[in-house]
This record gives structure tokens, sequence and C-alpha cells, in this order.
């Protein structure tokens, strides 16, 4: 370890970050990750993919300098980003190969092993040297041109959409070093770090962060819910994916469309009907935490907030009740009733009760309050779950900026996986959809909180749901 106070001092962490920063020091929650699977034209004659990918990753470390900063002081009021020097990608990228070739379709164990091991594997390892992200490059046997990158890193550099916007910029990178006239020379795997960087600011500072005074009435007390077992430590995440074909996701997206529906009011309402099938008959209600992108109301230039490596995000609840959320095996549909409640809170959310100054209101606004927000996670060991599960929706990789190309580089899955939160819901669900239209669900719980036999039967039980509504 380094003495890290002899770091440049860049800016001080926000109180997002601070979150994150808490949880890290704590262990309450290691890190987030976002894969995708890579693949090359077969009529390209581009040969040494390793130096492309050290070319790309440099690329977008000098683009985004959030990615050569580390948090001091993370358990601190006082915590700040501080600036490395440099990065040795050949400490900080791992190429991994499979133990047998990736499946084409459904389940990919490999990858979710590699996943869970990886969310339970938190920045501390030499800190002051390595940055507080990796990046896994996972091959099949003999094969090149085909892996798939999986980017693991710490929340208060980035939240779940920071993950997107890497693979995006990564793939434009890969783009341009693979197509380049330009002869490489011999590949550089040091990236020096310009002394002059700066970061873009906390969230309260490019969001009015407005609290409401007067907020909408709580949902039905007196129901009797299911959060799973009491907070406790330490954290010790499982993890496994559920991945829908492209024609099994389009018919899901196609049926959402023609009612009015988003993919993230639908998929809480399919989520609680399975979890009611496996859960007591005397559970009557859910609570589902559904994360917010704040993007599009910070005061930053449009196309400098959707790029922005960041945590910006918010997030609300939704009661979701037993007697909505039936489902009948005879008459199957991807679209429940029930979806329209949730639809209903997130119009609520976001234009039902504006702030003066034009934004929603935020729940993440309160913590501007809170000096130490470490304290308040010290506390809630021992009490009960505030929800039983939650869902986050990335949304679609929407690929290279390089519109109109041919690309040489194809990407196809993605995946969305994190580290279950000790003071969080009892599963959460992270969706993302790929270069490939495919949708896939991550599935993340922590030991000791949920048992893995329930888990087990969510991910068969939202797999049937799927399959039975298509055909």
């Amino acid at each position: 370890m380094s003495d890290v106070r002899q770091l440049q001092k860049l800016r001080p962490l926000g109180k997002l970050e601070q979150l994150s920063g808490a949880c890290h020091h704590l262990g309450f929650y290691h890190n987030v990750g976002l894969s995708a699977h890579y693949h090359l034209s077969d009529s390209s004659s581009v040969s040494d993919v390793r130096s492309l990918i050290y070319a790309a990753l440099t690329d977008v470390i000098r683009k985004h300098s959030i990615l050569s900063a580390i948090p001091v002081d993370e358990d601190s009021p006082d915590a700040y980003f501080a600036r490395l020097p440099s990065i040795d990608l050949t400490r900080s990228v791992f190429f991994i190969t499979r133990s047998q070739p990736a499946t084409v379709g459904g389940e990919d164990p490999e990858l979710d092993a590699i996943l869970q091991e990886q969310h339970n594997t938190n920045f501390k390892s030499e800190y002051g040297t390595l940055p507080f992200w990796r990046l896994l490059v996972l091959q099949d046997p003999g094969v090149e041109k085909d892996f798939t990158a999986s980017f693991i890193f710490h929340h208060s550099i980035g939240d779940g959409v920071a993950g997107l916007i890497f693979h995006k910029e990564f793939h434009t990178a890969l783009e341009t070093a693979s197509s380049s006239s330009v002869s490489r020379g011999p590949s550089t795997t040091e990236v020096a770090t310009p002394n002059d960087i700066t970061l873009l600011p906390p969230l309260e500072e490019l969001h009015p962060l407005p609290i409401n005074e007067n907020p909408a009435n709580p949902p039905t007390v007196g129901l009797k819910e299911w959060t799973g077992n009491p907070i406790r430590a330490p954290c010790i995440t499982h993890y496994r994916s559920l991945y829908l074909s492209p024609s099994s996701s389009k018919a899901f997206v196609q049926e959402c469309k023609k009612n009015s529906l988003s993919l993230t009011a639908v998929l809480p309402s399919v989520i609680a009907a399975v979890l009611f099938n496996i859960l007591p008959p005397t559970v009557e209600a859910l609570t589902c935490i559904v994360p917010v992108n704040l993007r599009p109301w910070l005061k930053l230039p449009r196309s400098v907030a959707d790029d922005a490596i960041g945590t910006f995000i918010d997030a609300f609840k939704v009661q979701l009740r037993r007697t909505d959320h039936s489902i009948d095996d005879q008459n199957p549909t991807l679209v429940l009733p029930a979806a329209w409640e949730t639809s209903k809170e997130i119009t609520k959310y976001l234009t039902g009760n504006l702030s003066p100054s034009g934004e929603p209101y935020t729940a993440v606004a309160i913590f501007k309050s809170i000096p130490d927000v470490s304290i308040v996670f010290n506390s809630t060991l021992g009490k009960d779950r505030d929800a039983a599960f939650e869902v986050s929706n990335l949304g679609a990789f929407a690929g290279s900026a390089k519109s109109g190309a041919n690309f040489q580089w194809q990407v196809g899955r993605a995946t969305f996986s994190r580290s279950s939160v000790v003071s969080g819901s009892a599963v959460t669900m992270s969706i993302v959809s790929g270069g490939d239209g495919g949708l896939t669900i991550g599935f993340s719980w922590q030991e000791g909180v949920v048992e893995n036999a329930v888990v087990d039967r969510l991910v068969g039980g939202v797999r049937q749901y799927f399959e039975a509504a298509n055909h």
C-alpha cells in the first residue's frame, strides 16, 4: 500500500459517492459490473487482439478522468478523490480462458461464477496503487476474436448506467484502433495520468435535489410483507443470470409498447407474481425498489450528461399486493394487470409532483442533511429491511457512436451484475438488453438473507413465465 495522502487531491466526494464509499469501507457493498460479448467480423484482418484491448482501454481512461481517481478516507465525511499518477493495465486487466466454450444461448454458469467471485472482492488490495475498477476478458480456448469483457467498478466511480457508457466508449475505441491506417507500435500498457485532470462535479452540484415537504401518502400499512431475514453482516453475495433470447425479448418489448408500458413498469409485476407463488400465502404485499437515472436533469449539456461516467441515481418504492398478482396458467400473458400500478408510480415520480424548479423530488436529497452517512449504515444492523426486491433496468446497449459504419466489432449479449447491499432489499434483479436484443436478468442475493432454494425457484419461475407467455 502506497501513502495515498501523497496523491494529488481532486475534489471531495459528493453525498451519493460517500454512501458508496462508506458501504465499501464497511464491507456492506463491494462493486458493480457490466459485461458485454464482443465478436470480430470474420472478414477482418485484425490480429493481436490483446494489444487492441489495451489501446482501446487507454483511450477510454484518457477520455473519462474518473477512471484515474480513487476515493481516500472513504469512511469519513471528509472523503475525497485523489489522482493515480499512472495505471499499469497489466495489473488491472485480466485475461481468462474459459474451461469450455461459451454456449450460443441460455445460461452462462462460468461467467456467473466469475462475476460472483468479483462481487465478493473489494478494492482494498494494493490500495493507492490500483484503480477502483478492473476489466476481465473471458475468451474461448484458442479463440482470440471472441471475448466477453466484464467491467467491474466501485459504485463511487459510477452507477449501472456508467457501465453501459463504458462499453459504448470501449466499443468505439476498439473500432478506432482496429480501423486505424496508422501502423501501431508496440502495445502500451502504462497509462500516465495528466496533472491537470478534472472530474465532473458531484450530483448535488449538478441537480438541486429538492426535498419534498409534502410527500405522497405511504403504502398501505397493516399488510403482511416479506423482506427476507433482518439486516446482517458480512456481505457474501450470490449471483446468477437468466438470458432471454432475442425473439422472446422482442416479443416482450413489443407487448409492453402495445400496452403503453415500459419494461421498468412491467418487470416488477412479473417478479412479484413469481415470488407470491413461492412465498407463504400469508404474505399479502411486497415492496419493490426502482432506481432512476438522473442524467436527464443534470445541469450539463445533454450530450455530456448522457455520456457521464459517475453516480447520478435516485430510487423510489412501490408496494405490490398479492391480490393484484395472480398468474393464469391457462392463459399466460406477458403484461400483468398489476403493471399499471407500477407505471402510475413511475409517472407520479417523473411528472406527478414536480419541484418548483421543475425536477422530480428525489429520495436521495435527504442525505444532504446527514453529516456522517457511515453511522446510518451501522445503525441498520439487526433491523428489518424496507423492501423485498429491487428491479434495476438499464435499458438497451446503445452501441458505438459511429453511426452508419460497418462495424468490425459486434456487441452481443450484455449482463448487468452487482454485489448485494447489506442494508438493501432481499433480492436484486439487474436487467440490461445487449446488442443482440436479448434481455439478461441478473439475480443477486446475500448469504443468510434468502435461501438459495428460494432464488432458484424465482429464476425458474421467471423463465417459465416468459416461455409460457411467448407460446
